[in-house]
């Protein structure tokens, strides 16, 4: 069993580190082979839009850390991913790294991986939409997320004091380098898929707007069941590569039929912008 964890603390040792580290080092107590990696170590460029990781086999141009750090997590059996909250959403380490993830619709993966996520905040009243972003993450990089763990710590070290979060790190830890299942937290009402606290009123009933999860209402209200009504998670491996094929690439088309005519929009704006004394 190898288990990679990945930590978007900015911060050597900062709260996130630590949470990781606490879970590997459980499981490397069980006999799993662990790996760590900082994502604020790595140079990972922002996304250009240019779509050339789309075609089968196409690869993002841009010459940085991404590949490598994709390398790590498709070749490890589970992942441990942690990430600060400063504001209301996750670090920017990995919103970057979110934003380059359609090119792991080329990318071969292994079947069901166990991920576990850990979201560091200094107060839940302000998580805002950070633990299901950083969820989405996990599933894009290939991995079930099997326990999403949202901690409340602020100064570095802070978190390894509680010791109600480190004996639950290291109950993780151990559960996964001996690949037993994991127990979801409890923490209704949260969506079950990605563990988003708001959701949109539809006709099917309450709809996740982060991975389109549809809870019915009628039975939460009467009953206080969490029950979901079959269709496929959105931000999953398979669903990525289906929606590449069915939305990405049509839409690439699309704007290759019509971009001699937003070259000549642009082109038009830009003249009527410089003559209004823009800068």
């Amino acid at each position: 069993m190898h288990i990679l964890g990945i930590s978007g603390s900015t911060r050597v040792w900062g709260n996130c580190d630590a949470a990781v580290k606490t879970v590997l080092a459980a499981s490397a107590g069980k006999g799993a082979m662990i790996d760590f990696v900082r994502l604020t170590d790595l140079k990972i460029e922002a996304c250009r839009g240019c779509f050339k990781c789309i075609p089968e086999r196409g690869r993002c141009p841009l010459d940085d850390d991404l590949y490598s750090l994709i390398t790590k997590t498709t070749s490890s059996d589970a992942l441990v991913f942690g990430i600060p909250v400063y504001f209301m959403a996750p670090a920017a380490s990995c919103v970057a790294l979110l934003d380059r993830l359609l090119t792991m619709g080329n990318v071969p993966v292994k079947g069901k991986r166990p991920g576990i996520t850990i979201t560091v905040m200094g107060n839940r009243k302000w998580r805002g939409i950070a633990e299901p972003i950083v969820n989405m993450t996990a599933s894009l990089l290939g991995f079930e997320v099997s326990h999403s763990l949202a901690i409340e710590a602020q100064g570095p070290g802070e978190l390894l004091l509680d010791k109600a979060n480190v004996s639950q790190l290291r109950h993780l830890g151990r559960l996964l380098a001996e690949g037993r299942p994991i127990q979801p937290e409890e923490r209704e009402p949260l969506c079950p898929v990605c563990r988003s606290d708001f959701f949109r009123l539809s006709s099917g009933g309450l709809l996740c707007p982060i991975c389109a999860t549809i809870i019915d209402s009628e039975r939460y209200e009467k009953a206080g069941e969490v029950v979901v009504h079959p269709g496929e998670t959105r931000w999953g491996h398979v669903w990525l590569k289906k929606h590449i094929m069915a939305w990405i690439r049509p839409s690439i088309e699309n704007y290759k039929r019509r971009r001699r005519d937003c070259l000549k929009a642009i082109s038009e704006l830009k003249k009527i912008y410089e003559e209004s004394g823009g800068n």
